[in-house]
């Protein structure tokens, strides 16, 4: 359940991108959608786009909560809750952040951002279409996209995975605050994550377990980030 929590609409976005729109890969804004008629379509470009973004903001989320739970463990303080910022609460209770917690977010994001910005096809080519011997460079640059274009998509999809990693994290703990459902064990005086003997539901409904709270936050994000497509790759 993890796993495709974890995967199956980044997946999806991939497989319409590829497969339904036709647009090849390459950096944001370079795509070629073919529409009905045979010409290039304008409308299916921004689609492909707003795929690419939501994507890429998809796994930031993952990663930055990921992040958030392994490393947030590591803070000193204990963390507050996010919908009563004044109130400490026991590490691992849905909802409790700590700054050490969104640092790892936010770092988790940048991560994933700038893997998907450095790996682009054609990126790397351009890096070394300048080295090595006139029929390596001519190869390379075949392939290449410019180094403009080139830094221009690690800097966009490394502000994307920024801010879907930390937005992400802090959506995710929100939602764990208000309607996961929340169980606490009477015999090990803790919050655990599943109902079984002497476990009481305190809190959150009972049908929205940590993974689906983990689709609900992470398509969320990837949403998010498909809508505002236009806004983003007009900063750069």
């Amino acid at each position: 359940q993890q796993v495709l929590a974890c995967s199956a609409i980044a997946v999806g976005c991939a497989v319409v991108r590829k497969f339904a729109l036709g647009v090849p890969d390459g950096p944001l804004g370079s795509g070629f959608a073919i529409g009905a008629a045979g010409t290039a379509s304008a409308a299916g470009n921004l689609l492909a786009d707003r795929l690419t973004l939501a994507y890429v903001a998809f796994f930031a989320c993952c990663a930055g909560d990921t992040w958030a739970s392994e490393l947030g463990i590591l803070a000193k303080s204990h963390p507050r809750l996010i919908v009563r910022p004044w109130k400490v609460v026991p590490p691992g209770t849905n909802g409790g952040i700590s700054g050490v917690g969104l640092g790892a977010s936010a770092a988790g994001g940048v991560a994933m951002g700038l893997l998907h910005g450095v790996f682009v096809p054609g990126g790397m080519a351009s890096l070394f279409s300048s080295i090595g011997g006139a029929g390596r460079a001519a190869a390379c640059t075949a392939t290449a996209v410019s180094k403009s274009a080139f830094r221009r998509e690690i800097a966009l999809l490394t502000l994307v995975g920024f801010l879907g990693g930390l937005g992400g994290s802090l959506l995710d703990s929100l939602l764990g605050a208000t309607v996961q459902a929340t169980y606490y064990d009477n015999e090990q005086n803790k919050i655990v994550k599943r109902p079984g003997p002497n476990v009481n539901r305190v809190g959150g409904w009972s049908f929205l377990s940590n993974e689906m709270v983990n689709v609900m936050s992470t398509a969320m994000t990837a949403l998010a980030a498909a809508l505002l497509a236009r806004p983003i790759l007009n900063l750069i």
